[in-house]
């Protein structure tokens, strides 16, 4: 029996983002093993007969070379103990430090899945274009050998590695998926104020600013809209926004900050406009979610987020960092009805066509085929 094994920074984000998967490859008689960080999930992936391996020594923020060191030697001891045939590597940590483990133990085939080009892609910090030299370097020496497939998610990131490593073996699937049957729209009810939604981790990176910006823009215009803000700061990344930060924002009347939750469908079956004004992304499970359920969405025209937007066709795309022009937007669509309405089922349509979790599945088991 082929043995497929998932290294993933936690077990909340494989449940979310690679469950359906990983299902999909035990039904065709594969054998699963996830090995991730346990935040209190692993029940809930063990219910599918999936084996879950602890992972205790990887941290998915900071760069310390002693405690780097000690979490590779945890996957490779785990790699030489499991013997798995194919290895699922998924974001940038685990890509990095699962290459160098299954190269060591000989794993036979390695899938490198870069759910985003992130921070290292983003900051113009010196210590940012240092590590990326690196990275990069690392990249092009390990990808081109035959057992590996670097697996992307839109073609911004497609068109820059086969520039960047031309012999490359590397393929593009859109996203995790959305479950069209859960994630479907609702009846929302007629509401005096307009409800925007952003669900996303509450990082500086996501446009959380240009977002309260805008805010303030319709505000001063006696705009009745809210901003509802769904997610928790990530201690672990660099450019977490702080709790204080928030909760000023909410007592200022820019935002209503809801933390986590898990019933994203309800959130945005509730909702008029999604909103997201990220910085860069992989694809956003989040416009996809919002899409399924059939909103017209407002989002930055950055690689990632343009992948689930056509511009003027199911939402507006906005220049990066331009708060007013996206003020604008929301406005256009708070103002009528009928074009939230088309762009929505335009949203919806998209959804089913491109991004179902059926679609996602079906190009992954080919994947894991060849």
């Amino acid at each position: 029996m082929t043995k497929i094994l998932y290294l993933v920074a936690n077990d909340a984000y494989f449940l979310s983002h690679r469950l359906p998967v990983a299902v999909a490859a035990k039904q065709q008689k594969y054998e699963v093993v996830v090995v991730a960080k346990d935040t209190g999930c692993c029940q809930e992936i063990e219910k599918h007969g999936i084996q879950l391996i602890p992972l205790t020594k990887l941290n998915r923020g900071g760069l310390n070379p002693f405690k780097d060191l000690v979490a590779l030697a945890e996957i490779k001891k785990i790699y030489q103990q499991e013997k798995p045939d194919i290895v699922h590597h998924v974001a940038m940590k685990p890509v990095l430090y699962g290459s160098i483990a299954a190269w060591i133990t000989k794993t036979p085939k390695i899938i490198n899945a870069l759910t985003g080009l992130g921070y290292l892609f983003i900051s113009k910090s010196l210590k940012a274009k240092v590590i990326r030299t690196l990275l990069m370097a690392f990249f092009k020496f390990l990808f081109p050998k035959k057992q590996f497939c670097l697996l992307l998610q839109n073609r911004d990131d497609l068109k820059f590695f086969k520039e960047q490593i031309p012999k490359a073996n590397i393929e593009m699937i859109r996203g995790s998926g959305v479950d069209v049957n859960e994630f479907k729209p609702g009846s929302r009810k007629k509401r005096s104020t307009i409800r925007i939604s952003l669900v996303a981790r509450m990082l500086w990176d996501k446009g959380i600013q240009e977002a309260i910006d805008a805010m303030k823009v319709l505000k001063n215009k006696d705009i009745n809209a809210d901003l509802y803000l769904y997610g928790n700061p990530d201690p672990e990344n660099p450019k977490s926004i702080s709790e204080q930060q928030l909760k000023r924002w909410q007592q200022e009347g820019l935002c209503k900050w809801q933390k986590h939750t898990k019933d994203i469908s309800k959130v945005y079956q509730e909702s008029d406009i999604a909103l997201l004004p990220s910085y860069r992304e992989g694809l956003p499970k989040s416009l996809i979610e919002a899409a399924s359920c059939g909103l017209p969405i407002v989002t930055t025209d950055v690689p990632g987020c343009r992948e689930v937007v056509e511009n003027e066709v199911n939402g507006f795309l906005v220049p990066l960092k331009d708060h007013k022009i996206m003020a604008d937007r929301i406005l256009e669509l708070i103002n009528s009805k009928p074009l939230c309405d088309e762009m929505g089922k335009f949203s919806r349509q998209k959804a089913e066509k491109e991004f179902a979790t059926s679609i996602i599945v079906e190009k992954t088991m080919k994947l894991y085929q060849n």
